[in-house]
């Protein structure tokens, strides 16, 4: 598929890139993990010489990490308490989401060998403004509409309040036994 040679060229042009990973993956030639974000899944394999590959597909994974669409919503927020599931091998599965975070692709170098220095240096300028307002403007959007769906018109819940309810009606479970109970006896 021509989305997968898409992914495979610019994965391995992004470990490329970031050479420095090979110190710390070395020891981890042939490992793979599967991150599962959401509907989207991504197969890296290491490389005989220490970087990252993308796959399509494999049969058994060495790691899995696993998150909702939330959590890595709050992950790129900078909350650090997100919910994330790691499968197999914990210290490998660690070591690669701590190495990805600091993964930087150089997209103004790749981008100067075709337009030159000087224009690709003021297009990433003005992408990186408009990626942060971007960035800001969506946080704020879902953030009313969070609200709204909370305080306004309440379509979603506080989880304080569905831990409240479940206990009501663990409570209630529990009286309604012990009333069956009682009822047997007489």
């Amino acid at each position: 598929m021509i989305i997968d040679t898409i992914k495979t060229k610019l994965t391995n042009h992004l470990f490329q890139q970031n050479e420095w990973l090979k110190k710390d993956l070395t020891k981890h030639r042939s490992k793979s993990i599967l991150f599962n974000v959401g509907p989207i899944h991504y197969v890296l394999i290491i490389n005989e010489s220490g970087l990252p590959e993308y796959r399509d597909q494999i049969d058994t994974y060495d790691a899995e990490i696993k998150l909702s669409i939330s959590s890595a919503i709050e992950l790129m927020r900078g909350n650090k308490k997100a919910y994330i599931e790691i499968k197999g091998d914990i210290e490998f599965a660690t070591l690669m989401s701590n190495l990805l975070r600091d993964v930087e692709w150089d997209y103004e170098d790749d981008l100067s060998e075709i337009i030159g220095d000087i224009p690709a240096y003021h297009l990433v300028k003005l992408a990186k403004k408009v990626v942060t307002s971007t960035k800001e403007t969506s946080f704020n959007i879902a953030d009313t509409f969070k609200e709204y769906w909370l305080e306004e018109k309440p379509m979603i819940t506080k989880k304080r309040l569905v831990e409240q309810f479940n206990n009501e009606v663990d409570r209630l479970r529990f009286d309604v036994d012990r009333l069956e109970l009682r009822l047997k006896k007489l």
